[in-house]
């Protein structure tokens, strides 16, 4: 979907960039009644989050609480309290069945580390969301974030609409500088990361800006995906790859770069959906990667919206394409 205006960004003042993740988390527990190991769903097969480091969260304190309030939520299995966010259960000084089977779980607020949601209890003790029944696989509506500094988030950042981050590598050949826009733009897929209207941008993935997509609450919520939309991942690929600014929003990039025949498509090229050459009618951008396939942020949004796919709905495309390194 085209970002027509510029999206709100709101950072957390004083608080270091974190590494969070949405999308679908599973158990691998079967019908087990105490915990196993956190994995990401991606669609059915799980992926490993990488959370078995013993080190993991050294040094992670929390500042500040961000929006929200604590609440309380049911143990779908038994739960050892660790000191840190990311770290094992049997981590040095985790406490054994913290929390029950059943029992209710404080949450004070909720972070993200390496593509996991972890809850922080008023009892100090982090645990995996995972294992506690708040009744979605993403951020809990309502619950604080908990703003944290230091140690291995990874990157990342609270920020909604738009992100920020320095630019790129600019020097080299043409074939180099497209070659390290499309493995910036590549690199971003199977992260887990949701379609979310509004994020992404300059800084990589963000948290979108509308609440509920086309206004249909069923559709859920955006303002608590962390992901992409489709102009914010061009825009990252060339801004990390090139140092190149697009724009933030399909109807700027459509005049980012030379207009071509999209029956003479290079790698590297923008493909847009909408009304002959009128950039305001944009309405869906993707990158072109050579042999008719292409990478895009789109729906559904299931942890798998950025995506490699063949190319498809050339009767909607745009008069040309764009060619942005020429």
């Amino acid at each position: 979907m085209a970002v027509r205006k510029k999206a709100l960004m709101i950072t957390v003042a004083g608080a270091a960039a974190l590494a969070v993740a949405t999308g679908g988390i599973v158990l691998a527990t079967g019908d087990n009644t105490s915990e196993g190991t956190p994995v990401a769903s991606a669609g059915g097969g799980g992926a490993d989050v990488g959370l078995s480091d013993d080190g993991a969260g050294d040094g992670m304190t929390i500042e500040a609480l961000v929006g929200g309030t604590t609440k309380s939520f049911p143990a779908k299995v038994d739960i050892n309290g660790r000191k840190r966010i990311g770290q094992p259960a049997d981590a040095p000084g985790h406490k054994e069945n913290a929390y029950k089977v059943g029992q209710m779980v404080p949450v004070k607020c909720q972070a993200g580390y390496n593509g996991a949601i972890w809850d922080l209890t008023t009892d100090g003790w982090w645990v995996p969301d995972t294992y506690v029944k708040t009744g979605t696989d993403d951020f809990a509506p309502g619950v604080a974030r908990c703003s944290t500094s230091g140690g291995g988030g990874g990157g990342g950042s609270t920020v909604h609409g738009r992100s920020n981050g320095p630019a790129g590598q600019k020097g080299g050949t043409r074939a180099e500088k497209i070659d390290r826009v499309i493995k910036a733009a590549t690199s971003q897929s199977g992260k887990g990361y949701n379609y979310s209207w509004g994020a992404g941008g300059k800084g990589g993935a963000s948290y979108g800006v509308h609440h509920y997509p086309d206004g249909d609450a069923a559709n859920g919520d955006d303002y608590n995906r962390l992901g992409y939309d489709c102009s914010g991942l061009t825009q990252y690929a060339f801004w990390k790859g090139a140092g190149i600014d697009i724009g933030e929003w399909t109807g700027t990039q459509y005049a980012a770069g030379k207009r071509v025949s999209v029956n003479d498509l290079q790698p590297g090229d923008l493909i847009f959906w909408g009304s002959g050459d009128q950039a305001g009618s944009t309405t869906h951008v993707a990158l072109y990667l050579g042999n008719r396939k292409m990478i895009e942020a789109a729906p559904p949004r299931d942890g798998k919206s950025v995506h490699v796919t063949d190319l498809y709905g050339q009767q909607n495309w745009t008069a040309h394409a764009i060619r942005v390194i020429d």
